[in-house]
């Protein structure tokens, strides 16, 4: 009876947001008859649901009752103090987490991306019957996305190579080029710090004769020869991206090795990346010790190393041929990233881009320019996590009364949590299209229409709202146009809406596309059903 009127006291403040109950095995209070008392307490009680309740009743057979009770109230319980205090430590990380991952993603660089120019340069290569790509060879595919290598030279033998070392400079290094050995370092076919001809021809021909005793059936295709990049206080990263049987590619982080374990040695994340992703992935390599936060000298530039992994992801979201990447080493010195070696490996893919991805991309496909009635033009687009401030912007220039009609109640102001939400969606499950145009030289959304489907994904839940000051230009029928022709085309069969009886607008407009209007003057709502199976007349 005091454990429960303890925990009858504890919940009634409002203070406390988490709870901890340990019991010991005790004749005064008896395990199974105290779970009893306290799990009629918590039903009872107002905050039972709302506080996290953790339970600990300690005794391997005394307690097994009571821990039985607890887990059919649906209260979770535990053995051990220890476990009960891990577990609640689980918790806190995940929603630290989770509060990370909400955080309004920064803008990345500015990148001149040339994904047709990639596309081009991977499907000829594929047409030669190439499958696997060097550093030399990947050069101008990791350029289309901002992407640069250390200048490589290729050399057919040891005098070319000497020849490209003068031309360049020393100190050089020498890699040798051959599709049937996947490890240079099984043959010792990495030569650093040459610094002179001889040293440069000697190494050469060690790196052929040892290929020759070691796997002498390996096709040998030449030597990439590299100017020296400055190791000093330098940081060795690996980057890889490998196709998985259920998830599709993954992005890897690490610090790599020769007998690399990517279990063990490196932190996974899902593309595509936005910088707050990419910077998450980043962290958490950090904390678990995957990499480390400074070198010698440099600490870790994290917001450098997000950009370049944001790169990577665009990379790969928009070639499917691609199979693995696979950068080793990516050399980190302060704010400078220098990829020193760099494989591909290719596939011929026939599929959907998108269906291979657990996460499904920003659907650029959706992008429109739009005339409006009087003669602007402005980009019609899917909302982006990044658009939190031009949305809060948006919000704050339309009247009480419009966001009345569009929320039913009336709102003082949206937290960073309500924008989030509203920017931050699963583009498998919902839509939110926007209208930006281009004003005194920055961007600003002046309109937003958002579909979100049910779990079957067979309706979607409708809304439209445009700036209050812009009504008239017939931006509102055209979002709402182009959103029905995206949940058609998404295979969902009917689109519903609710409004009031006062939005005359909004009936006006759902009439004019064929919308079926249900007025409810009991209930004060309209209520907006339109068929996907018929078209627009």
């Amino acid at each position: 009876e005091r454990y429960a009127a303890c925990t009858e006291i504890l919940l009634d403040s409002h203070e406390l947001d988490a709870l901890m109950i340990i019991h010991a095995p005790s004749a005064v209070a008896p395990a199974t008859e105290t779970a009893g008392h306290l799990i009629d307490t918590i039903a009872r009680h107002p905050r039972g649901k709302l506080v996290t309740l953790l339970t600990n009743w300690s005794g391997e057979f005394s307690s097994q009752a009571a821990r039985r009770a607890f887990t059919q109230a649906g209260i979770p319980t535990w053995r051990t103090p220890e476990g009960t205090v891990t577990a609640f430590m689980h918790q806190v990380e995940y929603r630290r987490n989770q509060k990370q991952l909400r955080e309004t993603p920064a803008l990345p660089a500015t990148l001149n991306l040339d994904s047709a120019h990639a596309h081009q340069l991977l499907s000829q290569a594929l047409e030669r019957g190439v499958t696997a790509l060097d550093t030399h060879e990947v050069q101008p595919v990791l350029q289309a996305y901002g992407l640069a290598t250390l200048p490589t030279w290729i050399a057919s033998d040891s005098k070319e190579a000497v020849a490209i070392a003068d031309q360049i400079g020393y100190p050089v290094a020498l890699k040798l080029r051959s599709p049937d050995i996947a490890h240079k370092s099984e043959v010792q076919g990495v030569m650093l710090y040459l610094r002179n001809a001889s040293e440069v021809e000697h190494a050469a021909e060690a790196i052929f004769d040892r290929v020759k005793q070691t796997l002498p059936q390996a096709r040998i295709e030449g030597l990439l020869v590299q100017s020296m990049a400055s190791r000093a206080g330098a940081q060795e990263l690996r980057v890889v991206v490998e196709q998985d049987a259920l998830f599709g590619p993954i992005i890897m982080l690490g610090e790599g090795g020769v007998e690399w374990q990517a279990d063990k040695q490196a932190a996974v994340a899902l593309p595509p990346l936005n910088m707050t992703l990419a910077r998450y992935l980043v962290i958490q390599a950090i904390k678990s010790g995957k990499i480390r936060s400074r070198s010698a000298l440099n600490p870790l530039d994290i917001p450098g190393l997000s950009q370049l992994l944001v790169q990577v992801s665009n990379l790969v979201v928009d070639c499917p041929e691609i199979q693995r990447l696979d950068i080793h080493p990516l050399l980190a010195a302060g704010n400078d990233f220098t990829l020193l070696d760099v494989t591909l490996t290719l596939a011929p893919f026939h599929g959907d881009n998108e269906a291979r991805l657990a996460i499904r991309p920003y659907p650029q496909h959706l992008e429109e320019q739009v005339e409006l009635k009087d003669g602007q033009f402005c980009l019609f687009r899917p909302i982006l996590p990044e658009d939190e401030p031009l949305l809060r912007d948006f919000i704050s220039q339309v009247t009480k009364e419009d966001l009345y009609y569009r929320y039913f109640s009336e709102i003082s102001e949206f937290t960073h949590d309500d924008l989030a939400n509203m920017t931050q969606i699963d583009y498998d499950r919902e839509m939110a299209i926007v209208a930006v145009r281009q004003h005194h030289g920055r961007s600003e959304i002046i309109g937003v229409t958002r579909a979100i489907s049910d779990a079957d994904n067979i309706d979607a839940e409708f809304s439209v709202l445009v700036r209050s000051d812009l009504k008239g230009l017939g931006m509102g029928r055209r979002l709402l146009e182009k959103m029905i022709r995206y949940t058609r085309h998404h295979g969902l069969q009917q689109l519903n809406g609710i409004t009031m009886p006062h939005n005359r607008g909004m009936i006006t407009l759902a009439r004019k596309l064929n919308f079926h209007v249900d007025i409810q003057l009991d209930d004060g709502i309209v209520s907006l059903k339109l068929s996907l199976q018929n078209e627009i007349n």
